[in-house]
């Protein structure tokens, strides 16, 4: 369990629920947040797998690059569907890389998951 995860959404100023796609697309696993604020992963992640996961959700959805201010705004365009990123320091704004989850491989459980639901 990642225990103050809400807290670190809050203090980048982004929403838990974006956040948390990013954790669980990079980590390729299933997981949710508790009522406490805590994100709850499938599986057993080392402490320096979460920092770095999350020096690189900042490096690329918080962080300025012209800047490199935090002090940023994450918008989705609806028209384009990409996420921008607008500085409100200097006013520069860049589009986002989206969200990409990488190969799952299919275990047991999703067979068993998939069977029950047949």
């Amino acid at each position: 369990a990642w225990v103050n995860f809400t807290e670190i959404c809050n203090l980048m100023k982004r929403s838990a629920d974006h956040v948390t796609q990013f954790v669980l697309a990079e980590f390729g696993t299933e997981g949710s947040i508790a009522g406490d604020g805590q994100l709850i992963l499938r599986g057993a992640y080392k402490e320096k797998h979460a920092e770095s996961l999350l020096r690189k959700y900042i490096k690329e959805f918080v962080t300025c690059e012209m800047c490199k201010s935090a002090n940023t705004n994450l918008a989705r365009d609806s028209s384009t569907r990409l996420h921008m990123v607008t500085c409100h320091n200097c006013g520069a704004s860049r589009t986002a890389a989206s969200i990409k989850s990488g190969y799952h491989a299919v275990t047991r459980a999703d067979r068993r998951a998939a069977k029950q639901k047949a």
